[in-house]
């Protein structure tokens, strides 16, 4: 059996020779090294001083939204103090003051390949607006854990495009982000 190497380890083991000097963090708990090491632990160590915000997606950035349609609020990290903002709450997209200042945007969120899981469309979301203000992103990816399957499900027709189908793709579409 292969070992993977996440995005986030990849980030870690083979960083860039020039590095952007401030960054964002759209993740959940389920962002772990292969030894369970919490992405946000493992950055704030490995890069001391470039993480400034912290984004969260539907269930929160903790996951202590289980219940669906549940919205979080925005609230300084307990330990660290960084922002940490809610895209499943008074909005579910970042706002200018949520990205200002950030070089890079990075994204460390498993997901499941199906449409109506929202990680997608807060990425895609994420992507417009750092787009707007000249804000890279960084797609840290891991693998499906439902792995490569066969595509199921109809397309989903434009005027069907919601939170949870904001583009054309089939029910299952068994891709990462």
């Amino acid at each position: 059996m292969k070992n993977v190497i996440t995005g986030l380890e990849n980030l870690c083991l083979n960083p860039p020779s020039r590095l952007p000097g401030s960054w964002g963090l759209l993740c959940n708990p389920a962002a772990v090294t292969s030894d369970y090491s919490f992405a946000l632990d493992i950055l704030l160590e490995r890069f001391p001083g470039r993480l400034k915000v912290i984004l969260g997606p539907q269930h929160g950035f903790f996951a202590e939204r289980q219940d669906n349609m549940v919205e979080s609020a925005h609230a300084p990290h307990p330990r660290y103090g960084l922002p940490v903002y809610s895209l499943y709450g008074e909005t579910r997209r970042p706002t200018r003051p949520m990205l200002e200042g950030l070089d890079v945007l990075l994204v460390d969120l498993p997901d499941m390949g199906c449409r109506v899981y929202t990680f997608f469309t807060t990425m895609v979301a994420c992507m417009e607006e750092a787009a707007k203000l000249g804000v890279a992103i960084w797609v840290l990816d891991r693998p499906n854990p439902l792995g490569r399957g066969m595509d199921e499900g109809p397309l989903l027709p434009p005027e069907l495009f919601s939170f949870v189908g904001p583009h054309s793709m089939p029910l299952r579409h068994s891709l990462t982000l």
